[in-house]
């Protein structure tokens, strides 16, 4: 998405880049930790084709977007989604989240309710990431005794053995769009902070807008009865499970991704 930038200011003076194509039906891509607006490649052109405005955001401290020092907390980011929303005069959109992305969502959701917001996609996340005796579906192997070397990358952060080999279309997808971020050590503790112990589980029940919740078979970081659990405590969600796929089903099962994603969107009407 590089040839499309547009940029605006935050509330508190940070500038995002952001890509905004197309006419229709408006669709917000939400990227996860360390990856950027380009890394939605695969469903780019395809919502395109199909008729929707397609818009995607690098986040603060992410891609072409500034990183400052401050705003390192998720709710800051669901700030971030919100004034961005305002800054294009959005009336209605739909938002496709994916790992962080997710969280990113549950905050706007937690700060704004359904304002202005169609439907929700929700890939592989969970609502909680620390497991305790509340909560056993987290981020496999992190917990609140291993947090502060888990955002420190002491403890490798769920089970990688579990994810497919990276397949060949992903590899050229990483090689186009630019890798993922590698950031100096303790330069995004704050957020890693803030990421890890939230608990967003109080806001599901209210997200009243259809909903898809997808994730992979092999998913390394999240169990799949967690995302059964979030599938159905929304009020109106599917739950799809991507056989061949484990973190990043949009990489790697793009077609098969793309089309359920179209029908979701068609389905609810998405506009």
């Amino acid at each position: 998405m590089t040839a499309f930038t547009n940029s605006f200011r935050t509330g508190d003076g940070v500038k995002l880049a952001y890509d905004d194509e197309g006419s229709g039906p408006a669709v917000l891509l939400i990227h996860g930790f360390s990856c950027k607006a380009a890394h939605w490649a695969f469903q780019r052109e395809v919502l395109l084709e199909a008729g929707y405005r397609v818009i995607g955001i690098d986040l603060r401290l992410h891609g072409r977007s500034e990183a400052p020092t401050q705003g390192q907390r998720i709710s800051r980011l669901g700030k971030d989604m919100r004034e961005l929303i305002e800054h294009l005069n959005l009336a209605s959109v739909a938002l496709v989240g994916h790992s962080m992305g997710v969280s990113v969502s549950l905050a706007y959701f937690s700060l704004y309710g359904m304002d202005r917001v169609s439907a929700f996609v929700s890939v592989d996340q969970s609502p909680k990431i620390l497991n305790d005796e509340t909560w056993s579906w987290g981020l496999r192997s992190v917990e609140w005794s291993n947090l502060w070397d888990a955002v420190n990358h002491r403890v490798q952060w769920g089970d990688p053995a579990r994810e497919p080999p990276m397949p060949p279309h992903v590899q050229q997808l990483l090689a186009d769009a630019g890798a993922l971020t590698e950031y100096p050590v303790g330069s995004v503790r704050p957020l890693m902070l803030d990421h890890f112990s939230a608990d967003w589980r109080d806001v599901i029940p209210a997200i009243d807008v259809p909903s898809w919740v997808v994730t992979g078979r092999h998913s390394p970081g999240f169990p799949l009865e967690g995302m059964q659990w979030f599938a159905d405590t929304l009020p109106n969600a599917t739950l799809t499970v991507f056989e061949k796929s484990g973190h990043c089903p949009h990489w790697n099962e793009p077609e098969d991704f793309n089309r359920e994603l179209l029908v979701f969107l068609e389905k609810v009407g998405a506009s």
